[in-house]
């Protein structure tokens, strides 16, 4: 038999997993490498501070997944990567080889590094490490920062503001806010922090972090009970030294059939691939989701040796949707931005359907298989 590893369950391998229970590979085990056993999807995180959700509204269990897709579960997560020999080095420092491995790990917070960061941030990765911590302290009282300011250190700011009422502070390096946004989004965010209180701090390099509080290139310094950490993404670890192609940035270089251009029998999706053909691909799970049944076709291809691989052409654009923390979101779709319930009532349909699908599929709902 051949032996297909999926290391990391993320969107695009969850689709990989919905075709593989529809329909099996003959003579093909699969193996999904996590780390842990339950998958929390990032996109309710702040719905869920915000107290919008249950934790189990947001997650479902691993097992259940694998088993519907007959593969086996290894949830000790992936530790190295030696690509010339096939093989994937388990956390519990068990080797696992492969036939064909494909990756699907997200990315890694940028800035980490500095000093105090690791000691005295809750860094967003891993989720579940994060919503524990955050239990435990982010409802006590004094100060909050957050530091990143994407769409997601703008939800987490908002949401966190409006469960816990401590004064809040968004810290970001550049002048955007989202950053990347349209101006009219950085418009309307910028009105909707400012009338929720939301202290805004852009072009704020930070230094380090100690428990006297944020120390910034300047030399000022900010005071915080709880620091989340929310900046933009950096390429995984894993790949360093592994013997695989890698972009200039350190993801793992694919063409867009998803395929590694040094090693044919791996693949990668989502924020750990680097295109390599020049194609501009955001990191953001839209675009997993949108490779993911690619994906699956071209995995099948390569282990079946019939058909042809497919390409990958990415969206040209999606849209956002911010959740407010207070019943409202803001959404951005070409250029145009929105606030109101009604983007809240959108966004939470589209995450509860995405979630729902495979809740249903690893046998946590009603009519699951």
């Amino acid at each position: 038999m051949k032996r297909l590893v999926l290391v990391g369950p993320g969107h695009a391998h969850l689709y990989v997993l919905e075709a593989l229970a529809r329909a099996p590979v003959p003579e093909v085990e699969t193996v999904l490498v996590s780390q842990g056993t339950r998958q929390l999807y990032s996109g309710m995180v702040p719905g869920w501070i915000a107290g919008n959700y249950a934790l189990e509204q947001l997650s479902f269990e691993l097992a259940g997944l694998a088993r519907a897709a007959r593969a086996r579960l290894e949830p000790s997560g992936a530790a190295g990567l030696r690509a010339d020999k096939r093989e994937l080095q388990l956390g519990d420092g068990r080797v696992l080889g492969y036939d064909v491995a494909s990756f699907d790990i997200g990315s890694l917070p940028a800035g980490i590094e500095l000093p105090g960061v690791k000691e005295h941030a809750l860094v967003l990765k891993p989720l579940e490490r994060t919503l524990t911590v955050l239990t435990e302290t982010a409802w006590q009282s004094g100060p909050l920062l957050v530091v990143g300011g994407g769409a997601a250190g703008v939800e987490l700011a908002l949401c966190l503001q409006a469960r816990t009422g401590r004064p809040t502070t968004l810290l970001e390096r550049g002048e955007e806010i989202p950053r990347g946004a349209p101006r009219a989004a950085q418009r309307l965010v910028r009105e909707l922090l400012a009338r929720r209180g939301v202290e805004l701090r852009t072009e704020a390099v930070l230094a380090s972090l100690s428990p006297e509080g944020a120390r910034l290139e300047s030399g000022e310094s900010i005071p915080f009970t709880t620091c989340v950490w929310a900046t933009g993404p950096r390429a995984p670890e894993l790949f360093a030294g592994s013997g695989a192609a890698v972009d200039a940035q350190g993801y793992l270089a694919v063409e867009d059939t998803l395929r590694s251009p040094s090693h044919p029998e791996l693949f990668a999706s989502g924020d750990c691939a680097g295109f390599t053909s020049g194609q501009h691909v955001p990191k953001a799970g839209v675009y997993a989701v949108r490779q993911g049944p690619v994906l699956s076709s071209n995995l099948r291809a390569v282990l079946t040796g019939q058909g042809t691989l497919r390409p990958y052409r990415a969206q040209r654009g999606f849209l956002s949707l911010m959740n407010a923390g207070d019943g409202t979101a803001v959404g951005v779709w070409k250029g145009l931005a929105f606030h109101g319930r009604a983007m809240w009532r959108l966004k939470d349909t589209i995450d509860r359907r995405f979630m729902e699908r495979f809740q249903r599929l690893a046998g946590q709902l009603p009519g699951s298989r």
